[in-house]
């Protein structure tokens, strides 16, 4: 079987803001339920859903500012430590302001990025020019990582 070193994870990115804790993680949970059978692991930023519960419950604006840079860097940190980001860029799937930038940052440090989108999806130019595969079938994305493991 195939041995993980440090940077040998799928980062799920995804859209999580203005979304509920089951449209957040019912993709991730698929994706990481079909990952393990294949012995890849997976780094979930909804692992810190509590964190983004917590930042609509604070009144103190700089701890509000303080637990944003934290998710922020702990995300950016997850996909430093990813081999492949699995990116969830559906129009349907909602808003994505943050998963374009995981993105981005994923591609700057060289990352294999899987990208999936809907059938009917007019893909930004920018995508286009930096996603390693793209797939209108989620689980067909998925089978595609195991190629670079």
């Amino acid at each position: 079987m195939y041995q993980k070193t440090e940077k040998d994870y799928v980062y799920l990115a995804g859209p999580m803001e203005d979304l509920s804790k089951s449209e957040m993680k019912g993709w991730r949970d698929s994706a990481r339920n079909l990952l393990d059978l294949m012995g890849i692991g997976c780094l979930d930023p909804t692992r810190r859903v509590a964190f983004h519960s917590a930042i609509s419950e604070l009144k103190d604006e700089a701890k509000c500012t303080n637990t944003c840079r934290r998710i922020f860097k702990q995300d950016l940190q997850d996909i430093a430590n990813s081999k492949v980001v699995l990116a969830d860029v559906r129009r349907s799937s909602g808003r994505g302001i943050g998963t374009n930038m995981e993105v981005m940052f994923a591609h700057t440090k060289h990352k294999i990025i899987i990208l999936v989108v809907d059938k009917e999806d007019v893909i930004h130019p920018f995508y286009e020019s930096i996603y390693t595969e793209k797939y209108t079938d989620f689980e067909e994305a998925v089978n595609a990582i195991r190629a670079y493991y």
